[in-house]
């Protein structure tokens, strides 16, 4: 059984809802506002949220939206409580960042479907995060036994160095705070043939896209500063063409949503086929070549018209 938030301003409904929830087994804790609410969630997270839309101070809005800006809480799922007449359509409700929604009056069976539904995917949801970080473990485990036996064998030879001598190789930027992705994922990459520059917070990629000529960059989601949403952000802005592929052990579809809307290339999940990352690299790079070609090819064509024009002008 499930530990359940239930938030909202009215005491009828908060005794309705605990009854519904505690006669099917769960644990239920009770807030009669959006403030006392992310108090409650930041003590403990609950496993669900019922949240009322309309409330005095915080209303429902603005809690869900706290609770989607905040990696601790982000993924708590959360049913919008309305009224028939107090908001719009079902697809604006879970453009809030809700999961579902239930409209008043409350139906005991409506609530007991939502909240098992919800809690399924939640648990099939965790089910994934630990297979994924499992396969994560893994992958580091090999890396770092392969390591170990290429320094038995041999010392680093500078091969990698000499491949392809007198053309300079792509530049990547790589953001992981963690020592062995970094190595991983850098020796992945010059493997493929790309140049790497790697950092371990926004801060630092920030300054690296400044100095150098970068091609792509590759982000980790989360980061001890800026968050990899927020690194991608700053660098769509700081090199708008400059193609941006973010790299997580935690997949969330709401931050895959996110990453697109703010221009993101490509969204992958690590532990699954780690030259995935590299062959995502090089298509981006290519695709970004492409259009600056046909950029290119336009404005030169632009430039032709204009010079006929001149000339039938004259």
């Amino acid at each position: 059984m499930a530990s359940i938030l239930i938030v909202d301003d009215e005491p009828e409904n908060l005794e309705l809802l605990e009854a519904i929830l505690a006669s099917a087994g769960h644990t239920v804790r009770k807030a009669g506002d959006g403030q006392e609410a992310l108090r409650a969630v930041d003590e403990e997270p609950p496993e669900l949220i019922l949240l009322d839309l309309v409330m005095p101070g915080l209303s429902g809005f603005e809690v869900c939206e706290v609770l989607r800006g905040q990696p601790r809480t982000a993924r708590i799922p959360v049913i919008i409580v309305t009224g028939f007449d107090q908001f719009g359509s079902k697809e604006r409700i879970l453009a809030l960042g809700a999961d579902d929604y239930l409209t008043k009056p409350i139906l005991p069976a409506d609530v007991q479907a939502r909240v098992e539904a919800l809690l399924n995917v939640r648990h099939l949801q965790q089910d994934l995060d630990r297979t994924l970080a499992y396969l994560h473990e893994l992958e580091m485990a090999s890396y770092s036994h392969r390591r170990r036996m290429l320094a038995e064998m041999a010392p680093i030879s500078a091969q990698a160095g000499q491949k392809g001598e007198g053309r300079a190789a792509p530049l990547v930027l790589l953001v992981d705070d963690e020592k062995l992705p970094r190595q991983l994922y850098g020796d992945l990459l010059a493997e493929h043939g790309f140049r790497v520059v790697a950092a371990s917070d926004g801060q630092e990629a920030l300054k690296a896209a400044l100095r150098h000529p970068l091609e792509a960059a590759i982000l980790d989601l989360m980061l001890p500063d800026l968050s990899g949403l927020n690194l991608l952000e700053e660098l769509r802005r700081l090199v708008p063409d400059l193609p941006v592929i973010i790299l997580t052990a935690h997949p969330d579809p709401q931050a895959a949503v996110t990453a697109f809307k703010l221009g993101a290339f490509d969204f992958l999940v690590k532990g699954l086929q780690p030259d995935v990352v590299a062959l995502a690299v090089r298509r981006a790079i290519h695709h970004v070549a492409a259009l600056r070609e046909k950029q290119q090819t336009i404005t030169a064509l632009e430039a032709r018209i204009r010079e006929l024009e001149g000339r039938l002008g004259s």
